[in-house]
């Protein structure tokens, strides 16, 4: 697949509009474009005008290496802001604008292409690898929580997922818990406020007890501190009338040390000691739920990916971690453990920006990246 098939198909990939919740379009065109290349592509349904992709070159007996990515993308905003139009793919000096340039159709585009150069130099020839293309990862990560469960990364040795990391080789990043927290009362005259009962006052009570919930935390060595936030609050309609009802959200980015089963329960037993001692009610619902994930720093499968990219560009990567949440959170769910690492073009600070943008260089190189990572990994 030369280079100006490589950008072409990249930008028919960044012009589908693929905002979170119509993926479909998109998948059926890797799965053509695989199949003019001789690769088979499952399309695994997930919902109405969503499905998830897998595709495998080689299908030998011996390891499995994934590169996985997703398909989505977050909304454009308005596109009036935007210098072009952002499902245009439009190429200006050297750089391709449009929304997923960079979170992560880049990625994604340089995986398929991998996929089709294995396919044309017969590799592997021992071992298999699979592209995981996945829905739904932009808000809950349920098309990568499908596959999971449906048994698609049980056997994988090593993975690759292809978000934006300007450049650089991630091997951890932290966990996101999103909840919120309803409060119920009951209504009243603000002039005798004890015949009600006050849900904002109820839910500020919480709010002051999570402020002291995590310390006693222990810090990860790799990740750091676990971080969490009260992020929305809302409560009451009417001046003189002691509300009813309120609700917050916040957020939490775990941490091994604790986790997001262990988050949830710490949430948990703050509302149940608040609702055994007042007469409202406070409920807790998980919003999004996903787990840290830490490949050790000192795995091999780390140190070949930085070579990778080294004898590609030049450059030595450095490894380093993340603090936002990618696929990995529900891949690291099944019981077969394997190293993850991130890495894939473009500068993640472009990410969901306005006149999100990324150099055809960059794109190029980590196909180049990619094929050099799976020819060293099989031999």
């Amino acid at each position: 697949m030369d280079k100006d098939a490589q950008i072409n198909f990249f930008k028919k990939l960044v012009a589908i509009n693929t905002v979170n919740g119509n993926e479909l379009a998109a998948a059926n065109y890797i799965k053509d474009v695989l199949a003019k290349h001789h690769i088979a592509a499952q399309l695994v349904p997930f919902a109405p005008g969503r499905a998830n992709l897998i595709a495998e070159v080689g299908d030998n007996p011996g390891p499995v290496l994934a590169f996985a990515g997703h398909i989505d993308t977050v909304d454009t905003g308005d596109p009036a802001k935007w210098s072009y139009n952002p499902f245009s793919a439009t190429e200006i000096d050297g750089q391709i604008y449009g929304r997923g340039t960079v979170d992560m159709k880049s990625g994604l585009a340089a995986m398929v292409c991998t996929l089709i150069e294995l396919q044309e130099a017969h590799l592997p020839k021992k071992g298999t690898v699979r592209l995981i293309a996945t829905v739904d990862e932009e808000v809950g990560g349920g098309g990568s929580l499908q596959l999971t469960t449906d048994g698609f990364v049980h056997d994988v040795d090593a993975m690759v997922i292809g978000e934006a990391t300007s450049g650089q080789v991630e091997y951890a990043h932290c966990g996101s818990f999103d909840y919120e927290v309803k409060s119920y009362g009951k209504l009243a005259h603000s002039s005798r406020p004890a015949l009600g009962i006050n849900a904002v006052t109820n839910l500020v009570q919480f709010i002051n007890a999570e402020a002291s919930a995590f310390d006693d935390v222990a810090k990860s060595p790799v990740l750091g501190e676990l971080i969490h936030s009260v992020t929305v609050f809302h409560g009451g309609d009417q001046l003189n009338t002691i509300p009813d009802y309120a609700f917050m959200k916040g957020n939490v980015r775990t941490i091994p040390e604790c986790d997001n089963d262990a988050t949830q329960e710490r949430l948990q037993v703050i509302i149940d000691q608040l609702n055994a001692r007042t007469n409202g009610k406070l409920e807790l619902v998980v919003v999004a739920s996903f787990m840290p994930v830490v490949t050790n720093p000192a795995d091999s499968f780390i140190t070949l990916v930085q070579e990778a990219r080294q004898r590609v560009t030049g450059i030595n990567p450095h490894k380093q971690v993340s603090h936002g949440a990618t696929d990995a959170s529900r891949y690291v769910l099944d019981d077969n453990q394997f190293p993850i690492v991130a890495f894939g073009p473009g500068d993640d600070e472009l990410s969901h920006q306005v006149d999100e943008h990324i150099a055809i260089a960059d794109v190029l190189a980590a196909e180049k990246t990619y094929y050099e990572i799976a020819s060293v990994f099989f031999n």
